[in-house]
């Protein structure tokens, strides 16, 4: 913010074309309320995370695009709620250095991390313990293809660890190349604490048989005894979607598998910032809901909502706002017309629907009869980004791997309202439910909401 005061400053001394800066204090204000703005959206776009992985340029531009406009939509809501006038000429010149000095500074960040890896600095260094098997294999493949590979140190065999142990029958045989790929082995699990004394050891992964924490009690002991992390490998087969991870639950310790696991800190900013931007959603489309309103009332008469129970997260059940857009008896003549659904799967999709209203048709293309659910976002049972929620009947219909969209809360909008809604199959909607849920990131819900208003404004699939 000051380089853009120091700018401004200096075009219009040169040009005479830019107005009078704003008080020192107002700048001020801004430059402080811009600061935790800026720190935590680098903090959601990862653009803290340089020295822990590698970036590409179209990377790291992209994320710095993101964050400069996630925050100039930030600090436009801060300035329309405390008021505050200031040059937009400013604002401008303030985006386009932060940008450039944050594309600057990061530059030479990677420059200068790039020189230290390429003499082995910065990458960890691993030790591996246990026999050959196939998901020890599986690890180093996926380790040599990693952007910032690690250094294995080496591999020390299972010795006594491995008596009495048995190891599952393999699901496929390990071929020589495969055991090949192994890094060489340098001892056995009774030569750790020595390896860990002469040598820096960042982490020790325990694979089978060594991988169970009881039986390698005195392995950990060593980690343990020399600080060095110790993780060992949970024994699965045939598990390619849930993650594992340890939780603590009443003084005792699970590994739960969960499928695209979220931080719980992550999901409470999400909640947040669905909270705020609702409220301040109703605040500004206050005028529109007032006149649906009206119009519907005059039109169509009462009731003006249409509410529904929906199925939201897990199943639980919440009463879902709309405006009415069909006569008051559609759900009566809804059994009539079910021979006609155009969707396959259980949901009902009707193109030329005679229940619907002439203005009903009309909330419907424009979506304004959705800004309603800004109120079930507030009251915390819908998202403004997730999938969207189902009727209870519809909902209990899904089996299978579509169940796993009720994983995620519910949103207004979603990747099937923003790519063609009902003009997408019902196999097809699923899939991008289950796309977004396994993909969710705070860049992605600012995405999708960026795209919906194109979406809306061309009411592509609005039915």
């Amino acid at each position: 913010m000051l380089v853009a005061h120091q700018a401004h400053g200096l075009l219009r001394d040169q040009f005479g074309v830019l107005k009078q800066l704003p008080p020192d204090s107002t700048y001020m204000a801004v430059a402080l309320s811009a600061l935790p703005i800026w720190l935590l959206l680098t903090a959601y776009l990862g653009l803290h995370r340089m020295m822990d992985r590698s970036w590409t340029g179209a990377e790291l531009v992209g994320r710095l695009v993101a964050l400069h406009v996630m925050g100039l939509v930030a600090l436009s809501l801060v300035l329309y709620l405390t008021q505050a006038v200031v040059n937009r000429s400013l604002v401008a010149l303030f985006l386009v250095s932060s940008f450039v000095l944050l594309l600057l500074q990061r530059v030479i960040v990677l420059r200068w991390l790039s020189s230290l890896r390429a003499r082995g600095h910065g990458r960890a260094r691993l030790l591996i313990v246990g026999d050959p098997g196939a998901a020890m294999v599986a690890f180093i493949e996926a380790a040599q293809q990693a952007s910032l590979p690690p250094i294995v140190v080496g591999r020390l065999d299972a010795g006594a660890l491995a008596d009495g142990y048995s190891l599952p029958p393999p699901e496929q045989a390990l071929d020589q190349v495969a055991v090949d790929s192994l890094p060489d082995e340098i001892g056995s699990v009774e030569d750790l604490a020595t390896i860990l004394h002469d040598q820096p050891v960042d982490e020790v992964l325990f694979f089978p048989p060594t991988h169970e924490p009881r039986r390698a009690r005195s392995a950990l002991q060593v980690c343990a005894t020399h600080g060095v992390p110790a993780s060992f490998a949970v024994d699965l087969s045939n598990m390619h979607e849930a993650a594992p991870r340890v939780v603590q639950q009443l003084s005792h310790s699970f590994i739960t598998f969960e499928v695209a696991p979220r931080p719980a800190f992550h999901l409470a900013i999400k909640h947040t910032c669905d909270v705020f931007v609702a409220l301040v959603g109703l605040v500004l489309s206050a005028p529109l809901l007032l006149l649906a309103s009206v119009a519907i009332g005059l039109t169509m008469g009462r009731p003006i909502l249409f509410v529904q129970q929906r199925a939201g997260l897990r199943g639980r059940t919440f009463r879902m706002l709309k405006f009415r857009t069909m006569v008051v008896d559609a759900e009566a003549q809804k059994a009539a017309l079910v021979d006609q659904n155009e969707m396959a799967g259980p949901t009902f999709k009707l193109r030329d629907d005679p229940r619907v209203t002439r203005l009903g048709r009309l909330l419907r293309r424009s979506s304004v009869d959705e800004l309603p659910q800004l109120i079930n976002v507030v009251m915390g049972a819908m998202s403004l980004v997730g999938p969207r929620p189902l009727p209870v009947d519809e909902q209990r219909s899904l089996i299978g791997w579509h169940r796993r969209r009720l994983s995620m809360k519910p949103g207004i909008t979603c990747l099937w309202q923003v790519r063609g809604r009902s003009d997408v199959t019902f196999d097809d909607w699923m899939k991008l439910d289950l796309q977004y849920i396994d993909s969710w990131s705070f860049g992605l819900d600012l995405r999708i909401l960026l795209q919906t208003v194109p979406a809306v404004l061309r009411g592509r699939g609005a039915r």
